[in-house]
């Protein structure tokens, strides 16, 4: 019997083998669909990353949006819809990590750019060290600068120097830190039975003094004393032992939001 003329075309054009080839790459094709479907995507960089993108395209208000057969899953369950679309429990803290090290990072710029510029003169005199970190920006005032040997009055000198940073410090959200600092000489007085007691009396002068200005918050602020716990040189020298005697203004930056007693709460 005779094929219909197109079929003898057909088979005349094409190769025999193609028909098995099409129908293999047709079941290798159901195959990975069902792979698929029996997978489940729990990848957080495959949702971190395609979240982004389905809210770009699929940026419709709710009202407006009926969903999809496919998205209703029986049970309550979740589709893959789910996973692409982003869920409370998706939601990565890294990103509010970052976002909070880059505030901190901007805050401890400013700040230690006001304080350079309104201790120009005691930088250059050698008598402050302005030291910033990845999160605080610390002064600290060498030996004699703020007190006389074991004494625990400030210095007048130092008086308008403690009010420029205190107009500073209003206006910048953290905690402040005040730190008294003494070298390893015993003291024995009617007033100190310590160095613990010199290096705590020294912090707390510097707390009323700051307080007095009526500028900062009670809240933000603390004292310390650390006696000679905590040198920055050996105590072996002279100049060590100056080194080591020291009193630290530390300023904890924190997020704005979580900021207590600023300038800006009062007002």
């Amino acid at each position: 019997m005779e094929q219909p003329g197109n079929f003898k075309k057909l088979a005349r054009r094409d190769p025999r083998w193609l028909v098995s080839y099409a129908d293999l790459m047709s079941l290798l094709f159901a195959m990975f669909v069902m792979l698929l479907s029996f997978s489940e995507v729990s990848s957080d960089s495959f949702r971190r990353n395609a979240g982004p993108i389905s809210q770009a395209f699929t940026d419709i208000p709710p009202e407006r949006k009926a969903k999809t057969p496919t998205e209703q899953t029986p049970g309550g369950g979740r589709s893959v819809f789910d996973f692409i679309r982003p869920q409370p429990e998706d939601i990565d803290d890294e990103s509010v990590d970052e976002q909070a090290a880059v505030e901190k990072t901007r805050q401890v710029k400013d700040l230690t750019e006001k304080l350079r510029s309104i201790l120009a003169i005691e930088l250059q005199r050698e008598e402050v060290d302005l030291i910033p970190s990845d999160s605080m920006v610390t002064i600290r005032f060498r030996d004699r600068a703020a007190f006389s040997l074991g004494d625990r009055e400030l210095s007048p000198n130092i008086l308008p120097t403690l009010d420029g940073i205190a107009v500073v410090l209003e206006r910048t959200p953290g905690r402040i830190r005040i730190e008294g600092h003494t070298d390893d000489v015993p003291i024995t007085t009617s007033l100190f039975r310590s160095n613990w007691d010199l290096a705590a009396a020294r912090a707390a002068s510097v707390v009323h003094y700051l307080l007095r200005t009526g500028l900062i918050d009670p809240k933000r602020i603390s004292a310390e004393g650390f006696a000679d716990s905590r040198p920055l040189k050996p105590n072996e020298t002279a100049e060590g032992r100056a080194a080591n005697r020291r009193v630290e203004i530390v300023i904890e930056m924190v997020p704005e939001a979580q900021a207590v007693g600023t300038g800006q709460d009062r007002k």
